[in-house]
Order: C-alpha cells, then sequence, then structure tokens
C-alpha cells in the first residue's frame, strides 16, 4: 500500500520573472518560440536625472552625490549596478565607497547626450541593452560594459577610477592636464614611433543587434574612401557590445576609424613624480624643442620671495615692460612686469 499527500504550497523565486501563456494545439503541433521585451534590471541613477521616453537620462540643476532607483538604458549606470551588486556582480569585493561619482558623472553626462542622426532622429550617444545571462570573468564584463561609453577601469587610489575617451559637451577638445617638456624628461628627450600601417583600417564592420530583426546581429560598415586609396583595403570587424542601434554602431565605427588615423605616432618618455600627475585616459601636452625648433617652457631651478632663477639663461631686449607669467603647482596662472 502507499499513501499519497498532495499539498498546495505557495513558493517563491526571488529575482525571477513568470510569464503564461495560453496556445491551441489545433493551430501549433509544437511548443512556438516565445521572445519577450523587457525593461531589464533597476539600477541606481542620479537623484537630478530624469528618464526619457527611451530609456536614457536628462539632467538638471546640480548633482549633490545621492542616487535613486530607476529603470535605464544609460550605460554608465548599468556598469556602476554590475561592479558593486553583490549578488550578480563584484560587489563582494568593491564597496559603493571604492567608486567615484565625481568621475562618473561627466560620463554620464556625455553618454545621455542627444545626438542628431542622418535620417533626422535624435537619440543618446550610447544606450546599454543587452543580457548577460551566462557566466564569465568579472573584469572581462565590466571591461564590456565599459566599452558601451568608450570607457576603460583601473584602480586608483584605493578607488575604482574610470574614464572615457570623450569631448566636452560642447562639443570642442578637453584640455591638457599637464606639459611635459625637455626640461622634466630624464634625458631630456622624447622619442617617436609610428604604427604599422598594416594595422590602419580603412574598412570597419561593426556588428549590432538589429531590433527590426528580432534583435538579431546585423552589420553596419563605414568607410573611408581617401584611406583607402591610400592604404587599400583593410577590413576590421568589431562588436557593438549592448548596442541596438545601427546610428550607434556607425559612430562607433567612426571612431575607430579615426582612432586609427589620428593616433599614428606613440611617443615615449621617462620622468620623476611629475609622472603621477596625468592619470589613464587624461590628455597631456608635450613641448619638444627638437621638433618646434625653439624653447617654449622650462623649470625653476630656485626661487626667493624676490627672485627665480631658471634652468638656462634668458635674454630679454632692452627696454622695460617685459611680463613673466609662469603657472604654479596648483594650476593657478601669475603674472608680474619685469
Amino acid at each position: 500500500t502507499s499513501l499519497i499527500e498532495i499539498q498546495s504550497i505557495r513558493t517563491p523565486y526571488p529575482y525571477s520573472a513568470l510569464a503564461g501563456l495560453s496556445l491551441s494545439t489545433r493551430q501549433f503541433n509544437n511548443l512556438p518560440t516565445r521572445a519577450y521585451k523587457i525593461r531589464g534590471r533597476i539600477v541606481q541613477i542620479p537623484t537630478n536625472a530624469s528618464i526619457r521616453s527611451d530609456g536614457s537620462l536628462s539632467f538638471a540643476g546640480n548633482f549633490n552625490g545621492l542616487l535613486q532607483p530607476s529603470w535605464t538604458t544609460c550605460p554608465v549606470c548599468c556598469w556602476y549596478d554590475m561592479l558593486t551588486n553583490p549578488r550578480y556582480g563584484a560587489g563582494d569585493f568593491v564597496q559603493a565607497a571604492n567608486v567615484s561619482w565625481v568621475d562618473l558623472y561627466p560620463l554620464a553626462q556625455y553618454s545621455n547626450q542627444l545626438i542628431s542622426n542622418p535620417d533626422g532622429s535624435v537619440e543618446p550617444r550610447f544606450a546599454c541593452n543587452t543580457v548577460i545571462g551566462s557566466q564569465a570573468e568579472a573584469f572581462q564584463v565590466l571591461q564590456d560594459l565599459a566599452s558601451v561609453f568608450r570607457g576603460m577601469l583601473y584602480w586608483q587610489a584605493n578607488t575604482i577610477q574610470s574614464t572615457a575617451d570623450h569631448g566636452n559637451l560642447n562639443g570642442t577638445d578637453l584640455s591638457p592636464v599637464h606639459l611635459y617638456s625637455n626640461s622634466n624628461v630624464i634625458g631630456g628627450s622624447f622619442n617617436y614611433s609610428g604604427t604599422s600601417l598594416k594595422t590602419r583600417s580603412t574598412s570597419i564592420r561593426v556588428r549590432y543587434n538589429d531590433p527590426e530583426n528580432f534583435y538579431k546581429s546585423n552589420f553596419v560598415v563605414v568607410e573611408d574612401a581617401a584611406l583607402i586609396s591610400k592604404y587599400g583595403y583593410q577590413i576590421k570587424e568589431i562588436m557593438a557590445f549592448g548596442a541596438t542601434s545601427k546610428f550607434q554602431a556607425q559612430r562607433l565605427g567612426r571612431w575607430m576609424l579615426a582612432s586609427e588615423e589620428i593616433d599614428g605616432e606613440v611617443v615615449t618618455f621617462t620622468t620623476g613624480l611629475q609622472g603621477a600627475v596625468v592619470l589613464p585616459g587624461q590628455v597631456f601636452a608635450v613641448s619638444d624643442e627638437m621638433r618646434q625648433g625653439v624653447r617654449l617652457a622650462g623649470r625653476v631651478s630656485s626661487a626667493t620671495t624676490t627672485a627665480i632663477t631658471v634652468d638656462q639663461t634668458i635674454s630679454l631686449p632692452s627696454g622695460s615692460g617685459h611680463q613673466l607669467t609662469c603657472t604654479l603647482a596648483d594650476g593657478t596662472v601669475e603674472s608680474s612686469s619685469i
């Protein structure tokens, strides 16, 4: 003999979603494939940000450093959530106190700035729409998410720092944070080297997820006719991680094409403690008198409250009215008549 007892138990399944659908077997012999369009995870966004209809952020007022939960396509906020979440991210090793929003906030503003597309529509510069459904190496996942906003991450001063290749919000270039001259370089010389012509692509094939084809992979090709006539037809295939817009994939291809064309020369030098002034991803300037043919920068050997001694003899024309301008260690500029 046997005894069977049936009990009705409500069992919760946290962090999961359930969808139900009734189908007639007269219409479907087999169980059809289903696809669902979801909004995904709720992440932390700045309190002075509001959500647009497409999921991007618009900012108003000043950022007070506080965050609020919301759904968004901002890649910076998605990257921050993966970095600090203890359940599926790196939150067991990285705390929120180890991440500086002072550096992330400008990246979020730049990522969510609206860009005009060739068809007349507008969209945020970067948007993250992806599903991470399998286990992978933590650093690789974080680097893939950072690549959505052309970023990189590194550890500095007991915090996780993130930087990105971008300009100012008004479209201008970033100003250099430091100037290196022959005077503050060991040996007094800069070494220049060029990249191989074979590494300079002339045609970029970018893969993205096309929403008009059930988010299956599609490709957009970006080419430069002038580079093709100069270097030949050299194809590179890249993946636009988290991109579901062909225009975002196109912008990634144009950025890759321009980077390989402009960044064709590498300068190397050895310096002292001044090398710690510039962080990864920041822009610095080089004043090389060997290339310029004239010396435009130098160092102060010693100084008093009334006089300074420089590392080179300076010959001034006769007469008065000369102006001496110097930049102090804190970045302030002072000038005086000599």
